[in-house]
């Protein structure tokens, strides 16, 4: 057993020397530390970057001059809404224009009618002067009568 534990003293003392001898070695070594190539590529993302924040500003612009002009509903559809409403306003002036014209000359042949039954009666009572005295003598007999209703 004295001989494995003086083999595994001896072989711990040449791992320590070996150790020793390494460390020496990175000791001397001297690192740089060089950033460019970190600085390179830190700048062309920086580029990157400010290429798609520029399309983004850009792309956001068009979105919001589209929702400005955004409307809810088409132009074909305001556009035919205005011209039936057009049609609309239009029949019903032409209806109430022709309703008009119709009361006037209901109102016209109305008096035209009892212009032609007076005139029809007048000529009556003057082709019979007879009955026209009777008639007379019967509108004083009713104007005198009192209503009895």
């Amino acid at each position: 057993m004295m001989e494995l534990l003086t083999d595994e003293i001896e072989g711990f003392h040449k791992s320590i020397s070996k150790l020793e001898a390494l460390s020496k070695n990175f000791k001397d070594l001297e690192i740089q530390a060089e950033t460019s190539s970190v600085e390179y590529n830190v700048k062309g993302f920086l580029k990157e970057q400010k290429k798609a924040m520029m399309m983004y500003n850009e792309k956001i612009t068009e979105v919001k001059q589209g929702l400005k002009s955004a409307r809810i509903t088409p132009n074909w559809l305001a556009t035919s809404f205005c011209i039936v409403i057009s049609i609309q306003v239009l029949s019903m002036c032409y209806f109430g224009y022709h309703f008009i014209q119709f009361e006037d000359s209901f109102k016209a042949a109305f008096i035209k009618g009892q212009k032609e039954s007076n005139e029809s009666a007048r000529r009556y009572f003057e082709d019979h002067p007879i009955i026209y005295e009777d008639y007379k003598k019967w509108t004083k007999k009713k104007d005198s009568v009192p209503n009895q209703m």
